[in-house]
């Protein structure tokens, strides 16, 4: 396995088994049943790819963070209705925490969360966790140590995805000191979902316009339309770049500028690529019937987790101002930016 990219074998492996078991049908049912498809949740942790990335000693299935974020984008490429993102998370946290990983489906506090640590406990509130309901166990963050609860939805609700988004009570444990940062580790595994589902959604995109015939000819052949074409695949590929670069910096130690920025980036090319993509498609786009919708809904959804675009903008300028010179920010990155 190379320690600069992803393992190929690994991501084609992924990409092939999402292709199969995530078409139209299943993520629409998935999104009545507020659950993920348990046929293919069993499939993805008897593969044990929600536990890649963490090394096996921790109780993972070993690779890298690279391996991890390419699972997340083949996940996000397809509309999968799985909690993997959050299960990954949630043992990372563990791992780095010294805790064991428990089995099954792990839901992530986030970390806006209203929560107080007295000794080993922690209690509080938490609103939107996703896929609280079904998860065997929360996990959070909360002044630099790691704990669990158990899930204790207190509202059930779903995302603009259409997956499920509850509030929860916490009544949880301290399980360990840890120094991962929650926040940081979650904007990067949304920026891969996020370019994954840009991806998809300009490939569907220029498909659709190589197809649909409209005054004798494609309508990818008018002006207009091949202007949304290009602009959706400079969206898609800026973002699957930007988390390339993102994941590479963490490998050379904490990274976040670059993982802001990434997420910063692919926050406003979602917001641009869905309505170029809808654009494009016209009315057929906005089709419960139709693909696109299940790509561009959770474009909207993810966007604003882990930081939005305007937070995160004001954020780094704040910084990048306080610093007072742009171009060694950009040349050197966390090593000024905190």
């Amino acid at each position: 396995m190379s320690d600069v990219r992803a393992d190929r074998d690994l991501v084609a492996t992924v990409r092939e088994l999402f292709r199969e078991r995530c078409p139209h049908e299943v993520v629409t049912q998935a999104e009545a049943d507020g659950a993920a498809p348990e046929k293919l949740w069993a499939e993805v942790v008897g593969m044990g790819l929600h536990l890649v990335g963490i090394p096996e000693e921790a109780g993972g299935s070993g690779g890298t963070i690279l391996d991890a974020l390419a699972i997340l984008h083949a996940a996000g490429e397809q509309a999968a209705p799985l909690p993997l993102a959050e299960t990954m998370l949630a043992a990372m946290i563990l791992a780095d925490a010294g805790a064991q990983i428990p089995e099954g489906a792990l839901a992530v506090v986030p970390p806006t969360a209203e929560l107080r640590v007295e000794g080993d406990q922690v209690s509080g509130a938490a609103a939107r966790v996703p896929w609280a309901r079904g998860a065997e166990l929360l996990v959070g963050v909360v002044d630099g140590k790691a704990f669990t609860a158990p899930v204790e939805v207190t509202r059930e609700g779903v995302d603009m995805a259409g997956m499920p988004c509850d509030d929860v009570r916490i009544d949880g444990t301290v399980v360990g000191d840890t120094a991962a940062d929650l926040g940081l580790l979650g904007a990067l595994a949304r920026s891969a979902q996020l370019a994954g589902a840009l991806e998809a959604a300009s490939d569907l995109t220029r498909q659709y316009v190589g197809e649909r015939v409209q005054f004798g000819q494609p309508v990818g052949r008018f002006q207009a339309v091949q202007q949304h074409v290009v602009t959706l695949a400079q969206m898609a590929a800026m973002a699957s770049l930007s988390v390339d670069r993102a994941a590479l910096a963490t490998l050379r130690g904490p990274a976040p500028f670059e993982i802001k920025a990434t997420k910063q980036v692919i926050d406003k090319n979602a917001t641009v690529a869905a309505r170029a993509a809808h654009q494009a498609h016209g009315a057929i786009g906005m089709t419960q019937e139709y693909r696109l919708q299940q790509l561009t809904r959770r474009l909207y959804a993810w966007r604003g987790e882990y930081g939005d675009e305007k937070q995160l903008a004001l954020e780094l300028g704040t910084k990048i101002a306080a610093h007072g010179k742009l171009h060694e920010v950009i040349v050197a990155g966390s090593e000024i930016i905190k």
